[in-house]
């Protein structure tokens, strides 16, 4: 048996949405963002420039955690378990629930690698029984969480490096990659693994998908699927 180890994305792969857009309007709703219009303008700019693969992180980073920055980490963090219960659990997609116990039960090694804040990833990535997580992570001064990336971000080519950087620290080597992901951010990781597939493609990845033969899933919520 090959010694597999399986990839996943998070945001529109294992869920329906994206969780820092998603977290953002929570912010908003939880009344703790002082300028709402001006606030989810630019993070709808942002999520423009992030799907065109044009997005400069650390930009992007210095205005998603502006809205926090009087919050002390555990503030933050029992936000974020808030934000998950009442607006990502329904937004995770059953078939990837799924897809992830068949591969536990086969004994691929699971690792989820993720362009969004470590603070948001881990609680998510729980909730399907990952613990292996590669995300951005910030440093904590003062006990606040900062817009002070920590190492290179996982991000476009830096999802490569890291996985590069994670797998000499592991005991084990695979045999096998897989990766699943919706985004065109994510070409260079792709490129890179045995096994590619894309779930619910933006167009332009699917476009190469279509072109290069790779697997493309098409996933709904609950919700969805009775639309």
């Amino acid at each position: 048996m090959p010694n597999t180890l399986t990839i996943f994305d998070l945001d529109d792969t294992l869920l329906n949405g994206d969780t820092m857009a998603l977290w953002h309007r929570f912010l908003v709703q939880q009344k703790i963002v002082t300028n709402p219009d001006e606030f989810l303008t630019k993070d709808r700019e942002f999520d423009a420039l992030y799907r065109s693969g044009k997005m400069n992180i650390a930009e992007f980073l210095q205005f998603s955690l502006s809205p926090i920055a009087d919050y002390s980490a555990e503030q933050v963090d029992a936000l974020v378990q808030k934000f998950i219960d009442e607006q990502v659990i329904e937004r995770l997609y059953p078939q990837a629930k799924q897809l992830v116990e068949d591969l536990v039960e086969n004994h691929h090694h699971l690792l989820m690698i993720s362009a969004t804040v470590d603070f948001i990833v881990r609680p998510v990535a729980k909730l399907f029984g990952i613990t292996d997580v590669l995300a951005i992570n910030v440093a904590r001064q003062q006990g606040v969480y900062t817009p002070q990336i920590i190492g290179t971000p996982s991000f476009r080519e830096g999802k490569v490096i890291r996985l590069q950087q994670w797998l000499t620290t592991q005991s084990w080597q695979p045999d096998e990659l897989r990766f699943y992901t919706d985004s065109i951010n994510d070409l260079p990781l792709l490129e890179q693994v045995d096994e590619p597939y894309v779930v619910n493609p933006c167009e332009a990845l699917r476009e190469i998908a279509n072109r290069r033969n790779w697997p493309i899933l098409e996933w709904q919520t609950v919700t969805d699927s009775k639309q």
